[in-house]
């Protein structure tokens, strides 16, 4: 399918009052028990009547926030920050109807408020009235041009509309708005490669890529020198002078950590590799030696998560050069076409690797958590047994291999597990093993891009390019009923009262049904394709689900 899918899902806020973060942040107000004393005592201000919601809201309880709000627009009908209020608490508590008749008195009361009218998008684009929620959308941007989130929700409903030109516009726009947004830059290529601008989508691919972090270096010859000649307290004097005169600058702090790293300096080393996370969240380099540090300090679920958020951007990293290169081969530079997907299978190990290591010390966290249990309930420590040896990192591996053929026995439709047990055999080399899960993901799930890439660039490993090409290119490709379907699934999952009474509703439906009982690990994947879910949580999640579900226990089993 497409890495477009994710245009479905961008701009949707959380909940509808993270359109009026400003508004009703709840920062400054009193604590709630002062507010409630207040409005025993002063109960006819309609100003404590307000803060009393915006505090309630703030506080995660929309239901008395609403009482508070109602009260408040009795007390003054003209306040728009009221009207405001009210339309959140009315609709975190599944009325969305009254919550459009609040934001439609707001407009009236402060037509100038871009907020009010992205909200008002919001509202009408999850009941699927596309049209009403492209009007708002635009109010929004007349008033405010550098909206971002209304320029992705227009791009949203043309795509799903089949209207490529006017999204391709609304991505041009967005990367004017924020030039250095890599994944915006990333979606606007591959609006090109579908608009059929082969051309363009070369150079904004390679756009995007230049912007990698990882594709930076750092160069100043005092400072290679210093360390070159092992004087590192001066390098890192120099590197600091250099950090102070241009800040913000992600590979400088990488380069400290790793100076104060060769120091024997592990804090400092951390505190600067987080720093460069800091400047620039997606450093590939940056997040897999947070993790190093870690794995180094015996922290193996800290070490594991780092690592995961790792595969996420190294995966993104893979997305970039594979529409690289099937965009070269459109626009007829076959040669280099292949050269840039030579260069993205040389990158996809990192993946496999990563994610390989993340599972072995999810693992590994989960035997040591065993064995000291073990030790910890023994009547007398004189006779507990030994600790056994530390498995290998090739047993844990295999073992993982084991836990996951296993689960994909028990649940052979479960997309994510195929594509799970193909990165661990293709990281032992079994890459036909491997091809034949990701084979079994994409039957199941056609447009999840990732096992699609990685089926293709095993193919082109195995010197079937033709096939590879194919494959590669259905990661980029758009399916209008495909499209249809994510684009309502999204205005669902916008709604989630009413997503989570469907899923609940359909899951009855199914739970007897042989076909399809992994159908909420399916649902998850569609909305992380849509970046509606957060892929490295879900990721992390479903290894720790695999483990709690393992038999025998870990502490049990031999090394």
């Amino acid at each position: 399918m497409s890495y477009l899918l994710e245009v479905l899902g961008r701009g949707w806020p959380a909940k509808l009052s993270d359109a009026f973060r400003v508004q009703l942040n709840g920062q400054g107000l009193p604590a709630l028990s002062q507010l409630l004393r207040e409005v025993r005592r002063k109960g006819e201000r309609h100003d404590l009547r307000l803060k009393l919601g915006i505090r309630l809201l703030a506080d995660g309880d929309p239901g008395r926030a609403r009482e508070a709000l109602e009260a408040a627009a009795r007390l003054d009908e003209a306040d728009p920050t009221t009207r405001i209020a009210l339309a959140c608490a009315l609709d975190a508590t599944g009325h969305p109807d009254e919550a459009v008749e609040q934001l439609n008195q707001a407009a009236e009361l402060e037509p100038g408020d871009a907020a009010i009218w992205l909200a008002l998008g919001f509202c009408h684009e999850r009941r699927q009235q596309a049209d009403e929620a492209i009007t708002c959308y635009r109010k929004a941007l007349e008033v405010n041009p550098q909206l971002r989130a209304a320029q992705e929700r227009i791009a949203a409903i043309c795509l799903q509309r089949e209207q490529i030109e006017p999204a391709v516009e609304a991505y041009e726009r967005i990367v004017e708005i924020d030039p250095g947004h890599i994944e915006s830059r990333l979606l606007l290529a591959n609006l090109y490669l579908r608009a059929g601008r082969a051309e363009q989508a070369v150079r904004a691919f390679e756009d995007a890529l230049v912007l990698e972090p990882d594709n930076w270096q750092a160069r100043n010859e005092v400072i290679a020198s210093l360390e070159k000649a092992g004087l590192y307290a001066e390098a890192i004097e120099q590197l600091h002078a250099v950090a102070e005169r241009e800040p913000g600058f992600a590979d400088t702090e990488l380069k400290l950590g790793d100076l104060y790293a060769k120091t024997g300096d592990k804090q400092a080393s951390l505190r600067h590799y987080k720093r460069a996370l800091d400047i620039h969240p997606e450093y590939l380099e940056a997040t897999v030696k947070v993790g190093t540090h870690y794995l180094r300090a015996g922290r193996y679920l800290d070490a594991a998560a780092w690592f995961n958020r790792a595969v996420e951007i190294n995966d993104r990293l893979l997305i970039g050069y594979v529409g690289l290169g099937i965009a070269q081969y459109e626009a007829g530079h076959s040669k280099d076409a292949l050269a840039t997907l030579d260069l993205a299978a040389s990158i996809e190990p990192n993946s496999t690797l990563l994610f390989s290591e993340m599972a072995r010390l999810q693992l590994k966290a989960a035997v040591q958590q065993e064995y000291d249990r073990a030790f910890q309930i023994a009547a007398d420590p004189d006779d507990a047994a030994e600790s056994p040896a530390s498995p290998s990192v090739g047993d844990l591996i295999q073992r993982q291999i084991e836990r996951h053929e296993q689960a994909v026995r028990e649940h052979p439709n479960h997309a994510d597990l195929h594509y799970r047990l193909g990165l661990l055999l293709r990281h032992q080399g079994r890459i036909d093993e491997a091809v034949r899960e990701f084979r079994e993901a994409v039957a199941i799930n056609p447009v999840y891009v990732k096992a699609l890439i990685k089926l293709g660039l095993a193919l082109r490993e195995l010197d079937q390019t033709d096939e590879a090409i194919r494959v590669l290119r259905r990661a980029l490709e758009l399916k209008p009923d495909y499209v249809d379907l994510h684009y309502r699934l999204g205005c669902l999952f916008a709604e989630r009262n009413h997503f989570e009474l469907a899923v609940e509703h359909f899951g009855c439906c199914v739970e007897k049904n042989p076909v399809n009982p992994e159908f909420r690990a399916n649902l998850a994947l569609a909305l992380q394709g849509m970046g509606l879910l957060d892929k490295a949580a879900a990721t992390w999640r479903g290894l720790c689900e695999l483990a709690i579900e393992a038999e025998p226990s870990a502490a049990g089993r031999a090394p």
